[in-house]
């Protein structure tokens, strides 16, 4: 009995496993450049909904700007910046100015009633106790 020593024979690497590899790889370029793509596409949707929000915005703010501008540049305003500027009156009118204390506004603090801060705080005094 004569036994040959056995050998393992390792795996070729032929063309077909080649041709495999090299699809596996283009396989995964292309998974990478789609996932790559969707998420730059999730980008510019994004900035494109925040910049179609700011553009709506500035609409607003242009309309509130142009309807300012056609009231400044308006004969109404221009009478009512003179009378309350300049003290100008019309002929037939007569100008009333009332010369008032400056007084210091009330202030209200947390926990105080409305007129307590308007009219004071003592309105709520009782007169003290006499009782012996």
């Amino acid at each position: 009995m004569n036994t040959l020593p056995v050998r393992l024979r390792l795996p070729t690497f032929g063309p077909s496993h080649m041709v495999l590899v090299i699809a596996l790889l283009l396989l995964g370029l292309f998974l990478y450049a789609m996932v790559q793509t969707a998420a730059q596409s999730y980008r510019l949707r994004d900035t494109e909904r925040d910049l179609f929000i700011e553009v709506q915005s500035l609409r607003e703010q242009r309309a509130e700007l142009e309807g300012l501008y056609t009231y400044l540049n308006s004969d109404e305003y221009v009478e009512a910046f003179a009378r309350q500027q300049f003290g100008l009156v019309k002929p037939g009118e007569t100008l009333v100015e009332v010369d008032a204390p400056a007084g210091a506004p009330a202030v209200q603090q947390p926990g105080q009633r409305w007129w307590e801060a308007l009219f004071g705080a003592g309105v709520r005094e009782a007169a003290p106790s006499t009782t012996p």
